[in-house]
């Protein structure tokens, strides 16, 4: 190439420079002739090894790609709604790649091999397919996880479809296959799954021994997540038992709960032993007491009012001074639960006390819950010193301190329980009227 350039650039013999000035079209051409020789001589020679190393890459990368273009078409045409197209293309992409070790091009066929799932004509085919992903995929840790919550997502969208008799199987399979991986949260979660499902499926006994499962195969786990779900398990355990009828084992299990989490440092498990003694309480008393405010001189009590009385006061005991603001909320409905037995029992004074006693602790605090939950106490007050005394000044004062405080409150239901707070006065003064006439 040195002598093509140096030819080229030679000054022809007996050409003078002068000669080459008076002749400045052919030196510029034949410079451009030389650039573009040099140009494609580089070409040629300088990039040999870049050109090999794209090469190497793209073929690396090649598969990756050309599998997630599969999947992307495949895709593509089951959300379209041409689902057997799309299941076609998802099978070619496992004919493909279904051998390739790249664990990228691994993840998009175990995505692949989910969607086949999730779509499959039956849950027997559907099974077959996650099966199949367990197999393939499931021993893998980087996979792991992936394939996990593909089997999640399907038994919870078969779920959705009401089809638990096919979800429950995929929950038995995590179960069986997880329960002693390093997280162990899949494989409690799984039977706990089982439990609700058994539930609507309305087989309380096999819904009960999930959760008995549940708790004997994980209570002794440190791990947070996992003894909520045992927590959970034990007091859908009391509700399930409660729904059968058998209130002893209910009241067991609610009982077990407080025992093991009421002192718990986690205020997300003391909150669910107050939960679960607010249950065992109600369960006791058996108050259908109506929520509106106007209602609640309608309940019956069938149960045993004096031990839901003594379980709603060891909550308060156990309970009061804890400064979470959930279980603070338990505290509040749990003496308003007080006042509706006492009021069942006949103890009148001791049902206001307990009004009294809500306004006491919770009559300062800024947020709507505990404004409601005070005014509604305020508005049973003075309906009970109504009932007792007739039109009185306490009973007018108790309306008119209702009043005063939360009209100016635009929340939907204060101004809900100041309107009937209003009639419920004017009607009081109306009703005693005609005495005063007389």
């Amino acid at each position: 190439m040195q002598t093509i350039a140096h030819d080229f650039l030679s000054v022809p013999y007996g050409m003078t420079k002068t000669a080459m000035r008076q002749r400045p079209f052919r030196t510029i051409a034949l410079l451009a002739c030389v650039a573009f020789a040099m140009s494609a001589c580089k070409t040629v020679r300088g990039p040999e090894a870049d050109d090999s190393r794209e090469a190497a890459s793209y073929t690396h990368l090649e598969p990756e790609a050309a599998a997630k273009d599969l999947f992307n078409k495949g895709q593509a045409l089951i959300r379209q709604g041409n689902k057997q197209e799309g299941i076609t293309v998802l099978n070619e992409l496992d004919r493909r790649f279904g051998q390739d070790p790249r664990r990228s091009v691994r993840a998009i066929l175990a995505q692949a091999l989910s969607l086949k799932a999730e779509v499959a004509a039956t849950p027997t085919e559907s099974l077959a397919v996650q099966s199949e992903i367990n197999r393939r995929y499931g021993g893998d840790p980087a996979l792991r996880r992936q394939v996990v919550t593909a089997m999640f997502n399907q038994a919870a969208a078969l779920g959705k479809e009401g089809n638990f008799s096919a979800a429950i199987p995929i929950y038995k399979e995590i179960e069986q296959t997880y329960s002693d991986n390093d997280d162990k949260s899949w494989g409690a979660w799984a039977i706990f799954y089982q439990g609700d499902l058994q539930r609507q499926l309305r087989n309380p006994k096999a819904a009960v021994a999930a959760y008995e499962r549940l708790d004997q195969r994980f209570s002794q786990e440190s791990d947070p997540a996992v003894r909520a779900i045992v927590a959970d398990g034990l007091s859908k355990k009391g509700e399930t038992l409660t729904e059968q009828g058998d209130v002893r084992a209910a009241i067991a299990a609610y009982e077990e709960v407080a025992r093991r989490y009421a002192e718990d440092r986690d205020a997300g498990f003391r909150l669910r032993a107050a939960r679960a003694l607010f249950a065992k309480g109600a369960l006791l008393g058996k108050q259908g007491m109506g929520e509106e405010p106007g209602n609640e001189f309608q309940g019956r009590s069938t149960g045993d009012t004096a031990a839901a009385i003594a379980v709603y006061d060891d909550i308060v005991v156990r309970f009061g001074r804890d400064r979470d603001p959930s279980i603070h909320n338990i505290v509040g409905g749990t003496l308003l639960k007080k006042s509706e037995a006492l009021r069942l029992s006949g103890d009148d004074r001791g049902t206001i006390a307990v009004y009294d006693e809500i306004d006491r602790r919770f009559g300062n605090d800024n947020v709507q819950v505990s404004k409601v939950l005070v005014a509604t106490a305020l508005f049973r007050k003075a309906l009970t010193l109504g009932r007792l005394e007739g039109p009185s000044p306490a009973a007018i004062n108790a309306f008119d301190e209702l009043i005063r405080r939360f009209a100016p409150d635009p929340h939907p239901n204060l101004r809900k329980i100041v309107g009937q707070a209003v009639l419920a006065r004017q009607k009081l003064i109306a009703d005693a009227a005609p005495m005063h006439d007389n």
